[in-house]
């Protein structure tokens, strides 16, 4: 494994040597070898002969000679104090030197503890809890009296707010104004807001004895009846301490992985409190034998001893036992529970008063039609459940069409089709839509509500709904460059319609492979489907690889990929490129092809880019892409056909006197007019077969036929030059969606194609109003395998998604990626190989493999020439109308 040399420049890159690892989940200890990258794990390789030999250290990279000291995930403490304004300004010596890189605060007695990520910049983390107290005193004053039912509704929604922004929970001091004089009635009700949001309360007692007693039993009867998580804080009891010291193993479970548990920081992409890889770089390296903690009752001015090196998100905040004077420190947020988390953004009226929905193995599914298009809504959500609980009257989900539910959806100029109503309650879930389609995105949203990792889950009662703005909301998948099997066209089919997307555009033939059979044109799967070797890389340092890359879709394949996604409410639209993009055609026929000015082909092309090879202008020609069409209306039951139409350069029409024979016939004046002929003619006949042609927006240049939507790729230009003109166009612009781009400007972002397409650029994805919506393009040249098509596409592809249903201009990013950790791990639990927001990992990245970047402004500069000929056009008609 070859670690980050960006990263150990920056002395971000360090291996713990023999270590032995103490892992937070209370598993035995063992000997490995550690290697940590910026704020991450990277790799814990157990103790062999040859585990030197599998990381690779680039220079820069310090080794840390952990042999006999103890390596564990960074201690959490759970104290809820406002340390930060008590202790030596924001040092936080004291804690760090006791192992502590994540310290909950919240109120005692000292105010209210920092939110915002300036004032907690810190040596440690921090996790801020919202205190009760400072709720009171904001509404209530410091009167001696309960609540009002006002100021209760008041204190909840200033509550909410803040869990919204990510605290974890409210902290209580009880025994201590202004919290004591809080009553059962409002400490209910925000415990309510508190568990429906995820949380836990933190009841500071300050007590001892009986008075302890009484206090912690009767917050832990509130959190009985409210369902909130109770941490007790502070109660010290009149009991014999326990003189036996617990197992190492047992004590970092307690100091690190328990916490990290109640916090609900050991999930997710980066989780903490357990050492792995992926976790956070939050460390701990001591001496077992010497450890102390300092500061006890016995002696409370000695100071910790046996940490020797505490890392906080990879960086040393304590080196050799002494402190260095970094703060890498941040606020710690709350992902939000899963039912306020979904992706794309649903509206939701939620009530944490009311009782909500146990969602068992056992719930029912249950119908109130008999349209054959629930099938995929009922098998989504578990099956329809046993009979004789549904006999029982178990509480079920029920799915329900109902047309009524699209008037809101249609009055506002949305898909009233797709539009669904999803309401819970204690005895039942209702999902109803306008259509078995909303029926299903109903469903699809239901399942968004339990948390990833379990299919059991108390939903909360309340009512989400919603329909798409726009129809088509789709990718594009080139299959052409790298083939990818039917099993993962299955498997991507089922992540659209989990992210509610309707369109999967297949691109099956290019100048790298045909995929698909065309009756009377046998060679194209057994020559056009097949290269023996392939570009490595992009730019003037690739090179061509040996290596064999086959494959094609059968027709029954093809048929079965149909209605599987019919099933799912995915429209598959086939595309065949014509004239342009044909090598793989012309190796199979080379007689297809201008045989008076270039040499017979014998395989499709090894190299990627632009390739002149063109069809011939040829009746011949004409046959065959009729041909093409016609088997692909007769596998797709789509309305849209593809038929390519871009880059189509015209340089063997100009050298061909054949080509110009023929122009001369056909009475075209220059090879510019060869391809508009081609594209009127394969319009013409995608519309005797009663379909719709789907071409890229380089037709635009010629005129446009009638029966053709466009896909504009070359940005705003291109699509308001469709909309001007009265043509469908659907919203796909390179630079914010095209993810074979790169995700960052590291030069260890494989593979830099492109200008970087970071999640955020994703997000700002707009649709020209008029349009009929947008898609993502995935182009393969450099994604060999399912797994770097999973890296390309996830997680840009939820963003764009969203902004797909959600329509008009792009909000703010930061309230997407406050949903965004929860739908990380939707995707890992479905098995997606996303790349982690904060960089490849060592797996992910290609070193070696040679890309050639660009910056934004050079790409933007590129596409303002690729369009001079729309603008001219656009310009000239401007001209005319004005006269």
């Amino acid at each position: 494994m070859l670690l980050s040399a960006e990263q150990a420049g920056a002395g971000r890159v360090r291996v713990y040597r023999g270590a032995t690892v103490v892992d937070g989940t209370g598993a035995s200890r063992y000997v490995a070898d550690v290697a940590v990258e910026g704020a991450r794990i990277v790799a814990v390789l157990p103790e062999s002969s040859d585990t030197v030999d599998l990381l690779e250290l680039p220079a820069g990279a310090v080794e840390v000679d952990a042999t006999g000291f103890a390596l564990a995930p960074g201690f959490i403490d759970m104290h809820a104090h406002s340390d930060l304004a008590v202790l030596e300004g924001a040092r936080h010596d004291a804690k760090i030197l006791q192992g502590v890189t994540t310290e909950v605060i919240a109120q005692d007695g000292l105010g209210l503890a920092p939110l915002d990520d300036a004032t907690a910049a810190t040596v440690t983390n921090t996790a801020v809890l919202v205190p009760q107290g400072i709720l009171r005193a904001i509404v209530v004053g410091h009167e001696n009296r309960p609540a009002t039912g006002d100021e209760i509704a008041a204190m909840t929604q200033l509550l909410g707010e803040a869990m919204d922004a990510g605290a974890f929970g409210m902290s209580s001091g009880l025994a201590e104004t202004p919290a004591m004089y809080a009553g059962d009635a409002e400490l209910e009700a925000l415990c309510a807001v508190v568990a429906e949001r995820g949380g836990y309360w933190a009841p500071h007692t300050h007590s001892e004895g009986g008075a302890a007693l009484a206090l912690g039993r009767e917050a832990l009867e509130i959190g009985r009846r409210t369902g909130c998580p109770v941490h007790l804080t502070h109660a010290t009891m009149n009991v014999a301490p326990d003189q036996d010291r617990a197992s190492l193993e047992e004590a970092v479970r307690l100091l690190s992985g328990t916490p990290a548990e109640r916090l609900g920081l050991h999930r997710g992409d980066r989780p903490r409190g357990v050492i792995r890889a992926g976790a956070a770089a939050d460390l701990v390296l001591f001496d077992p034998e010497t450890i102390t903690a300092g500061a006890t009752i016995e002696s409370r001015r000695e100071a910790p001893v046996g940490i020797v090196e505490v890392l906080i998100g990879g960086v040393p905040v304590v080196a050799d036992g002494a402190v260095t004077g970094a703060t890498p420190g941040e606020v710690l947020r709350m992902p939000p529970p899963a039912h306020r988390a979904t992706v794309p953004r649903i509206d939701a009226v939620i009530d944490e008063t009311a009782s909500g929905f146990e969602w068992t193995a056992q719930t029912p599914v249950v119908s109130s039609s008999t349209d054959a298009g629930l099938a995929a809504s009922i098998a989504a959500l578990g099956g329809p459940g046993d009979a004789a609980a549904s006999a029982a009257r178990t509480p079920s989900i029920t799915l329900v069409i109902d047309e009524r539910v699209g008037d809101p959806a249609r009055a506002s100029g949305r898909v009233a089709e797709e539009a669904f109503r999803l309401e819970v309650a204690a005895d039942g879930v209702e999902v109803r839509g306008a259509s078995a389609a909303g029926v299903f995105r109903g469903a699809t949203v239901l399942r968004q509500l339990r948390p990833p990792e379990s299919d059991v889950a108390r939903i909360p009662a309340g009512v989400w709904s919603g329909a798409p703005a726009y129809g088509w909301r789709g990718v594009m998948l080139d299959v052409a460059r790298h083939f990818r099997p039917a099993d993962d066209v299955r498997r991507l089919v089922d992540l659209l319609a989990d992210h509610h997307l309707n369109v999967l555009h297949l691109h099956l033939s290019d100048d790298q492979g045909w995929r698909f059979e065309v009756p009377g044109f046998p060679r194209l799967t057994e020559v056009g489907a097949r290269r023996e070797a392939t570009q490595l890389g992009h730019g003037p340092s690739a090179t061509v690889e040996p290596g064999v890359h086959a494959g094609y879709y059968t027709s029954a394949e093809l048929r079965e990929l149909v209605a599987y996604a019919a099933e799912r409410f995915v429209t598959i639209v086939p595309e065949v490129e014509l004239p342009g993009h044909v090598q793989a055609a012309l190796a199979a026929y080379p007689e297809l092809g201008n045989t008076d000015v270039a040499e017979p082909v014998m395989s499709p092309w090894e190299r990627f880019g632009v390739n002149r090879r063109t069809l011939a202008p040829t009746e011949g020609s004409l046959a065959f892409g009729r041909a093409a069409i016609d088997a692909l209306c007769d596998l797709f039951e789509a309305q849209w056909i593809g038929i390519g139409g871009d880059e189509v350069p015209v340089t063997e029409w100009e050298q061909s006197a054949a080509a110009a024979e023929r122009m001369g016939k056909l009475g075209l004046s220059t090879a510019h007019d060869v391809q508009p002929w081609f594209t009127a003619h394969f319009v013409e006949h995608v519309r005797r077969r009663g379909r719709t042609a789907l071409a890229w927006d380089e037709v635009l240049e010629g005129d446009v036929p009638d029966g053709v939507q466009i896909l504009a790729w070359r940005g705003p230009v291109a699509m308001r030059e469709a909309l001007r003109r009265g043509i469908p166009v659907v919203a796909c612009p390179d630079m914010e969606a095209y993810l074979d781009y790169p995700q960052s400007e590291s030069a260890e972002e494989p593979i830099r194609v492109g200008p970087p397409l970071p999640i955020e650029r994703a997000y700002s994805l707009r649709v020209e109003p008029g349009a009929v919506g947008g898609q993502a393009n995935v182009w393969t040249e450099h994604l060999p395998t399912r797994d770097r098509v999973d890296f390309a596409m996830f997680p840009r592809l939820a963003a764009i998604a969203e902004r797909l249903w959600e329509g008009g201009e792009p909000p703010p990013f930061a309230q997407f990626a406050r949903r965004l950790p929860v739908h990380l791990r939707r995707l890992a639990v479905a098995g997606v190989a996303y790349r982690p927001l904060d960089g490849p990992t060592p797996a992910q990245r290609r070193p070696g493999v040679p890309g050639k970047p660009l910056t934004l402004e050079a790409r933007e500069e590129i596409v303002a020439r690729l369009v001079q000929r729309l603008v001219k056009r656009a310009e000239s008609y401007d001209e005319h109308r004005s006269q």
